[in-house]
């Protein structure tokens, strides 16, 4: 089994990288790009409201969609809390998810179900944001504990505030109606 999720973790840690390099896409292209993946999902984009670090962490509201590689959209509510040091501010934010499914990896069918996403996560995150922003977030759980998200930041608004945060993040995703 550990054999199993070393290898999803090298599979994210390698499209991370790739994200980091090339930007942000959209998720109809990066349902384009990883049409034949085992585990890749879909694509969850999100409006991310903006906040205050007061030291310790902050909470930020979350507004999604999520787009299948099938092209089936379901759409979310959310937030996210940061604990961990997060100083200054962050302006409302536009953020791409890549969404995979461990469960492929261990035999399970992958999920083609749009809300299979609804459920509670937890991982690491990190970013810094003088007046354009740069970071990344890693978290695992949703159903069943098989999905990670994966998403890479680069803002270069010019106007995305000032802040250094880093440390763990947990985030829940509900239906919207």
């Amino acid at each position: 089994m550990n054999k199993f999720v070393s290898a999803a973790a090298v599979a994210i840690l390698a499209a991370a990288t790739g994200a980091c390099q090339t930007g942000q896409p959209s998720a109809q292209a990066m349902n384009k790009e990883y049409a034949n993946s085992k585990v890749y999902i879909g694509a969850l984009t999100c409006n991310v409201s903006g906040s205050t670090g007061y030291v310790f962490g902050s909470t930020k509201d979350l507004s999604c969609v999520y787009l299948t590689k099938d092209g089936v959209a379901q759409a979310y509510d959310g937030k996210i809390h940061k604990f961990g040091i997060d100083i200054g501010y962050t302006k409302a934010a536009h953020l791409v998810w890549h969404v995979y499914q461990l469960g492929g990896l261990v035999g399970d069918a992958t999920s083609t179900n749009p809300r299979v996403l609804a459920g509670n996560y937890g991982g690491e995150q990190a970013s810094i944001a003088l007046s354009s922003s740069a970071g990344g977030n890693w978290l695992y759980g949703g159903s069943n504990n098989q999905i990670v998200l994966q998403a890479t930041q680069l803002q270069d608004s010019g106007n995305a505030g000032y802040n250094l945060a880093y440390g763990i993040a947990e985030m829940g995703l509900t239906l919207k109606n």
